[in-house]
């Protein structure tokens, strides 16, 4: 089996699960771990981050940027942000992507906060298709 651990700057939400497979957005498309995977690293982008534990119902989440690692069948992921689908408030989303839209329009934007609010709106956007899917949707 595979053993997951995911850390964030916020908090350590897992460390040491064992799971069947993790699915997670890597920057190359998204990619699955299995048990034996090749040893790797990567980067993580902004989406949707899924997991079946050894025993139970999928565990799906909302990650940003990170890195992710695979060695000797371990998973370390390592996220600026997660969140389970749990913690998702769909209303909030709402509000963050009209608020990122809105900072869009600016002409004047610089471009470091263009990228900024460019990364909110895809990260509302997708806490929004989240906060709305069933384990059986995965």
């Amino acid at each position: 089996m595979l053993k997951l651990t995911i850390l964030s700057p916020e908090r350590k939400i897992a460390e040491g699960i064992t799971v069947q497979s993790a699915t997670l957005p890597g920057s190359e498309g998204q990619i699955q771990i299995l048990p034996e995977h090749a040893e790797m690293i990567g980067t993580l982008e902004t989406g949707m981050f899924s997991y079946i534990p050894a025993s139970g119902s999928p565990v799906i989440g909302v990650i940003s940027s990170g890195f992710f690692q695979v060695a000797n069948d371990a998973l370390i992921v390592t996220a600026e942000t997660f969140e389970y689908s749990s913690e998702l408030d769909a209303t909030r989303a709402i509000t963050a992507q009209k608020k990122a839209e809105n900072a869009l329009i600016d002409p004047e934007l610089a471009p470091a906060l263009f990228r900024k609010y460019e990364l909110k709106l895809q990260r509302a956007i997708i806490r929004q298709q989240i906060a709305g899917k069933s384990t059986l949707d995965i």
